[in-house]
């Protein structure tokens, strides 16, 4: 009898459902009282947008930061002289399910002064991530019993029955903080600079990967 022990593997590229837009409401001056209400002002306008386009059904849900103020040190340019500025930032975050008022709402928002667009988080709804994982999970154990035969059949050896399955970290001699599912993006999000928003918005694939190890026995 042989023990025969493979990893199986199986991955899945899906298209985002969601699209989670990130802006920052930002201004940098001497004099806190020369930032807060520019910022406070221009936050509740991205706040409002946010409500609109929930209400309107292009997003599922939006949240917001507090206004907040830090206290940073610039150099002058060309010298070792500090100047002190007081900066104040408030973030809006939209989760979006249709595309096309996302990238509208990036680019116009994009254009204000005073916005800074951090990026666009693309995701699957969970009730279909957790069926696409129910499906590649099975997908690698049906690589795993086929790497198992063929190793199986090359020894000549009768078909192989697998007597443990294992997902990564649960072997002994595993290296801990792995998943047996994994989600990852791929491609470009957003970005924008303050010389003129230059945005450009792709709806990312999200990979769903799975692995797995068996011991099988064959003789």
């Amino acid at each position: 009898m042989v023990t025969i022990t493979v990893a199986g593997t199986a991955h899945r590229l899906v298209p985002a459902e969601r699209g989670t837009v990130h802006l920052r409401a930002t201004r940098e001056a001497r004099r806190s009282a020369d930032v807060v209400p520019f910022v406070a002002d221009l936050h509740a306008r991205l706040s409002a947008d946010a409500e609109r386009y929930v209400t309107a059904g292009a997003a599922t849900r939006w949240s917001a930061d507090q206004v907040y103020v830090s206290t940073v040190q610039r150099y002058r340019r060309d010298s070792d002289v500090a100047e002190t500025f007081q900066v104040a930032a408030a973030g809006v975050a939209v989760r979006f399910s249709d595309f096309a008022a996302l990238s509208t709402w990036v680019t116009d928002a994009g254009a204000v002064d005073g916005v800074v667009v951090d990026g666009v988080d693309w995701e699957l709804t969970d009730d279909h991530r957790r069926e696409i994982e129910r499906e590649v999970r099975a997908e690698a154990v049906r690589d795993a019993q086929e790497r198992a035969a063929t190793y199986a059949a090359a020894l000549g050896l009768a078909k192989a029955d697998v007597t443990a399955l294992y997902e990564p970290g649960l072997r002994s001699h595993d290296q801990p903080g792995f998943e047996g599912a994994r989600v990852v993006q791929f491609g470009h999000a957003a970005s924008a600079d303050h010389g003129g928003p230059s945005v450009s918005l792709r709806p990312e694939r999200i990979e769903v990967s799975v692995t797995i190890s068996a011991d099988f026995t064959a003789s």
